[in-house]
C-alpha cells in the first residue's frame, strides 16, 4: 500500500468534469501502474471523469527507439486508451544526458497540451525516484528547500506564466511495491535496458551502487530515511511559503532576517513575479541587498529594502536612468 499521508489521485486533485488530462507513460513498470490506477480512480468518478489521453515520447536519439514507443504505444492501447506518441521534429544525436531528454519531453508536452487542450499532466514518479532526486540534490549542494524533493503538483511555466500543471500521484509508491501489484494483475510491461547501464546517467549509478551500498552501513532503509526528510522539508517549505505570501510583517526588516530566510523572502517576491529563481541568482541578489539596499531583477523590475523592507518595485525607465 502506498505510504501514509503520500499524495493519491483524491488528494491532488480536483478533477473537473468536461476536461482532459495526459498521462505521461513510456510503457514502463512505474507509468503502466500510473494507467492502470488512473482507470481505477476515474471509475469511481462516473460520468464526471475527466477524459484521457496516453502521451509516449519517442526521443529518436537511438535507433531503437522507434520499435519501443510503438510497443508503449499497444499497451496502453490494450488497456482502452487514447494512445498518441510524441517525437522531435528532428530526431536527437545519440549520448544526450538525461536532463537534455527530460527538457526535450517537457517541450513535447507543453506544445502538445495546447494541440489536445489538456490542463493537467500526470507522471510516474515514484517514492525511489523522490528519494534518489534528495540524494542527488545534497550531493550538488542543495540548500533547505532542495531536500523537499519533487513537488506533487507544480505549474510547467511557459514563459514565466503558468501553463500545464504537472501532478504525481504515484509519490508515496516504492518500487517493488508497483511491480509486485503488476504482477499480481498479470499486466505485462517493458523494461527499459539502458536503466541497468551504471555509465548512462548520475541516476542509475546512485540506484545500482550507491543505494545498496547504502543499504550495507545504514540503520534502516537508507530510501525511508530520504523520505522522512523530505516529508520534513516540504512542510519547512509550505509553512514559509505560506508565511511569506500572507505575513508582510516579516518582510519589514528583510536584513535582521538570518540569511536563509532572506533568500526565501527574496524567492517569494521572484515567484509572485513570475521571475526564474536559481541558488545563484537568490545568492547574488541577497549580497546586493545588504551591501547597496537594492538590486536589479531585469529591465523593468528592482528589489528595495529602503526603510527595512523587501519590496519589489519597477524600474525606472532606462532613458531616465542614463540621464
Amino acid at each position: 500500500m502506498p505510504l501514509p499521508a503520500a499524495p493519491s489521485f483524491d488528494g491532488i486533485g480536483p478533477w473537473p468534469a468536461n476536461t482532459t488530462v495526459a498521462l505521461a507513460c513510456s510503457g514502463g513498470a512505474d507509468s503502466t501502474f500510473l494507467a492502470l490506477q488512473w482507470l481505477t480512480f476515474a471509475d469511481s468518478l462516473g460520468d464526471e471523469a475527466p477524459k484521457a489521453v496516453v502521451w509516449v515520447v519517442d526521443h529518436g536519439h537511438r535507433p531503437e527507439t522507434v520499435n519501443e514507443a510503438a510497443q508503449a504505444k499497444r499497451i496502453y492501447l490494450d488497456l482502452g486508451f487514447q494512445v498518441k506518441v510524441l517525437r522531435p521534429a528532428a530526431p536527437w544525436p545519440a549520448g544526450q544526458s538525461e536532463n537534455q531528454l527530460r527538457n526535450l519531453r517537457y517541450l513535447l508536452f507543453a506544445k502538445q497540451a495546447l494541440a489536445d487542450d489538456v490542463q493537467v499532466l500526470m507522471t510516474a514518479h515514484h517514492a525511489d525516484d523522490q528519494a534518489e532526486t534528495v540524494l542527488l540534490r545534497i550531493l550538488r549542494g542543495t540548500g533547505l528547500r532542495g531536500l523537499a524533493g519533487i513537488r506533487p503538483r507544480r505549474q510547467l511555466m511557459d514563459g514565466g506564466k503558468p501553463g500545464l500543471e504537472i501532478r504525481r500521484p504515484l509519490l508515496g509508491w516504492r518500487s517493488y511495491q508497483i511491480r509486485k501489484e503488476l504482477q499480481k494483475r498479470r499486466q505485462r510491461w517493458l523494461e527499459d535496458p539502458t536503466n541497468q547501464i551504471s555509465e548512462i546517467a548520475a541516476r542509475n549509478r546512485l540506484r545500482l551502487e550507491l543505494m545498496p551500498e547504502l543499504s550495507k552501513i545504514a540503520t534502516g532503509d537508507p530510501v525511508e530515511a530520504l523520505l522522512k526528510l523530505a516529508a520534513d522539508a516540504a512542510q519547512w517549505r509550505d509553512w514559509l511559503e505560506t508565511g511569506l505570501e500572507e505575513n508582510s510583517k516579516w518582510l519589514e526588516n528583510w536584513k535582521s532576517l538570518p540569511e536563509v530566510l532572506r533568500r526565501e523572502a527574496v524567492a517569494s517576491q521572484l515567484r509572485q513575479a513570475g521571475c526564474t529563481v536559481s541558488r545563484r541568482r537568490l545568492s547574488d541578489l541577497e549580497l546586493a541587498l545588504v551591501q547597496r539596499g537594492s538590486a536589479a531583477v531585469d529591465e523593468k523590475l528592482r528589489l528595495t529594502v529602503a526603510g527595512g523592507k523587501l519590496q519589489l518595485v519597477k524600474r525606472r525607465d532606462p532613458q531616465q536612468r542614463r540621464n
